[in-house]
């Protein structure tokens, strides 16, 4: 699944060819097809990451929201550049002058007035984003204390509680904090909350802006049964809301 820094990145590449552009619009998603004609001649106002979801604001104020899952993803061509994949896998389809922008495979695909996507439980519930300008760490601090006796590796996970972190990072953020993500939230102390926070910040942004490099700060994700680099203990492997989890069986406490 995209994590948040992987969403915020293409949306970034997004923005480049399509905000202020006007477009032409195509779903792949039959229930979708009947809002194509209210589409024609539409422009691009902006993408938006927000978590784990595109936002993409159109010039009537309606947003079409994007979410990749496990399988979706974004590819950027100019006009006239074969794809490579089928049109059939193809979920959205943004055509300008001189490019086209494809959502493939995304299991998600909505319309929303702007009034509509807010209090939509689903999708319009989200957590605060570390990656966005508007993050709150007192929102965030607060939706965590709304869940005390959830673990903290799962409180991790959930998006409205704090939106765009997944798996991996979730695992390195307790390693690099010393939590162990079974430990409830109550049991968790400020000093706790406030250095998991630095490792939430640090760790999205420097994915965010070394993308592509060499990931050195993926330390004991996929490392059962190796010595933690920290400590040498033997990294443990166990599952929490079905997903795999690595923990140091010494310093996450």
């Amino acid at each position: 699944m995209a994590e948040g820094p992987l969403v915020h990145l293409n949306a970034r590449q997004l923005r480049k060819v399509l905000k202020g552009r006007k477009v032409n619009i195509e779903f792949g998603v039959l229930k979708m097809k009947k809002h194509e004609k209210s589409l024609r001649g539409i422009r691009i106002e902006d993408v938006e990451a927000y978590g784990k979801q595109f936002r993409i604001r159109l010039s009537d104020t309606r947003v079409i929201l994007v979410h990749l899952a496990m399988w979706g993803y974004w590819r950027i061509y100019k006009k006239g550049e074969p794809w490579e994949r089928p049109k059939e896998r193809a979920r959205l389809v943004l055509r300008t002058l001189s490019h086209e922008a494809i959502a493939f495979s995304a299991p998600t695909v909505r319309l929303f007035r702007a009034d509509e996507l807010g209090p939509d439980t689903r999708w319009g519930s989200l957590g605060p984003d570390p990656l966005r300008e508007d993050f709150s760490s007192r929102e965030f601090f607060k939706r965590l204390k709304q869940c005390p006796k959830l673990p903290i590796g799962e409180a991790l996970l959930d998006q409205t509680i704090i939106s765009g972190v997944g798996n991996i990072l979730r695992i390195e953020i307790l390693f690099g904090a010393g939590i162990n993500p079974r430990r409830k939230v109550a049991d968790l102390k400020e000093a706790d909350r406030r250095r998991m926070l630095r490792w939430i910040i640090n760790l999205m942004w420097k994915w965010l802006e070394e993308w592509g490099r060499e990931d050195e700060w993926i330390r004991i994700y996929r490392g059962k049964s190796k010595p933690c680099p920290r400590c040498g203990a033997q990294v443990e492997l166990f599952r929490q809301q079905d997903r795999i989890t690595y923990a140091c069986s010494s310093c996450q406490t």
